[in-house]
């Protein structure tokens, strides 16, 4: 695909994903029903994966979720279609769309029963979340869509990630095939202090599964990080293929060997999302390394 192509085809993407956008959060701010019925049929799909294991926490950490990613794909679309140059243009309209999101969505949620700062620190968490994904695929397309995208890491890089390699892949195996979870420890301290951020009005979203969850995710980004720098761009996204394949080998071995511990699938979810991320920054780095040079 030509660079004009290219371009025309973001753009579009872009004006269609922003009508899209525009229209949903509209419905549901000024009509009532149809935030009710979003709600219940959200709440119905989560009911009919949770008996599987999957996706078990809360409705609001689904939501912010959601609303992450369906902000994510603004950024790197005015990215591509702008020429990968307009930067000063795109964090203007990062910080536009966030106020607008914030605001529309402020509007969709009101008269609940969430009290106004839990809900104002849901969306703002979302907003933030979805524009810094955005960014970080934004920042991975620019090496991937340059003139040289097949490009391999050094001999020193390589080394670097071979220990790396190494001694990660020491610290997952001693975390994920102990006998018993390495938080069992953590956990009453953990509930304690959430108990109390609620208390002065974070939301209730933010649980001991909301916790887990994310920390499962940033746990896996080395590993999509250190394949990256291993193979190079032309193959990234083996960085998050290698964390699909090295999650579930590890919930495979929970469930077959350790009766104590807990095969998930929410688990798989988050350590393949991480690892996805981490292929992303290592797209960066390598983008940046290939210009130093």
């Amino acid at each position: 695909m030509t660079t004009r192509r290219l371009r025309t085809t973001a753009a579009r993407l872009l004006a269609a994903w922003l009508v899209v956008l525009a229209l949903v959060g509209s419905s549901v701010a000024l009509v009532p029903a149809v935030a009710e019925v979003a709600r219940s049929t959200w709440a119905d799909v989560l009911a009919s994966t949770r008996p599987i294991g999957l996706l078990t926490m809360s409705d609001g950490y689904t939501q912010v979720a959601a609303i992450a990613l369906a902000l994510a794909p603004l950024l790197p679309l005015a990215d591509v279609a702008t020429s990968l140059r307009r930067r000063r243009a795109l964090l203007r309209l990062a910080a536009v769309l966030g106020v607008v999101a914030i605001v529309v969505l402020t509007a969709a949620t009101a008269g609940g029963a969430v009290p106004v700062r839990a809900r104002l620190t849901s969306l703002t968490v979302a907003v933030a979340v979805g524009l810094a994904l955005g960014a970080l695929i934004s920042a991975a397309l620019r090496p991937l869509l340059g003139a040289h995208p097949a490009g391999t890491p050094g001999p020193a890089t390589r080394r670097l990630a071979v220990r790396s390699a190494l001694g990660y892949g020491a610290f997952v195996a001693l975390v994920a095939f102990t006998s018993r979870p390495v938080d069992s420890g953590v956990t009453p301290l953990l509930v304690r202090a959430l108990d109390r951020l609620h208390t002065v009005g974070f939301p209730a979203w933010m649980s001991y599964s909301a916790v887990e969850f994310t920390a499962n995710t940033v746990f896996f980004v080395p590993v999509g990080l250190i394949v990256v720098l291993l193979v190079g761009l032309r193959r990234w996204w083996w960085g998050a293929v290698a964390g699909f394949v090295i999650s579930g080998s590890v919930e495979l071995g929970q469930l077959l060997f350790l009766p104590d511990r807990f095969a998930s699938l929410d688990d798989l979810l988050a350590n393949s999302t991480g690892a996805l991320l981490g292929a992303l920054v290592g797209v960066v780095l390598l983008g940046r390394l290939a210009r130093r040079s």
